[in-house]
């Protein structure tokens, strides 16, 4: 994918999001009492976090994206990136199987979560992603 609505963003930002997210790691690491890494548990874990949090603030809003987020980029050697074709989302941009890029919604997806409760979970979001991420060829 080479879509000109994705934008990578700057060192310094896509660091301040990763900080952000180490923020989020250490708080749900307290929150579970025990390590969280960036990884699918932790993803389970966060989303227990968010499911005992009624009217989460902005800023807690935005350390649960950075740290899904981080999760992602990770994972799956994405970047930080901004899509910009209906408003400015941050995605983390990663490479598919087929060696294109996908731009993972990880900010949509973390309002999705809050809005609509645990069926829009991230841990099956990041089954989900994961599984496109890695798929070979198209589905017919």
């Amino acid at each position: 994918m080479t879509d000109s609505s994705v934008e990578l963003l700057s060192p310094d930002r896509a660091r301040q999001l990763a900080e952000l997210a180490e923020q989020a790691r250490r708080s749900l690491s307290q929150f579970a009492g025990q390590p969280v890494q960036f990884n699918a548990s932790g993803l389970q874990l966060l989303d227990e976090w968010i499911e005992r949090t009624p009217s989460p603030s902005k800023p807690l809003q935005i350390l649960w994206v950075a740290f899904t987020g981080e999760v992602f980029r990770r994972r799956h050697n994405g970047e930080w990136a901004v899509h910009r074709n209906d408003g400015q989302r941050l995605v983390v941009l990663c490479p598919t199987e087929r060696g294109g890029l996908r731009p993972v919604e990880v900010a949509q997806q973390v309002s999705r979560r809050i809005a609509n409760g645990i069926a829009d979970s991230l841990a099956l979001f990041y089954v989900r992603e994961s599984v496109l991420l890695h798929e070979r060829e198209d589905i017919a």
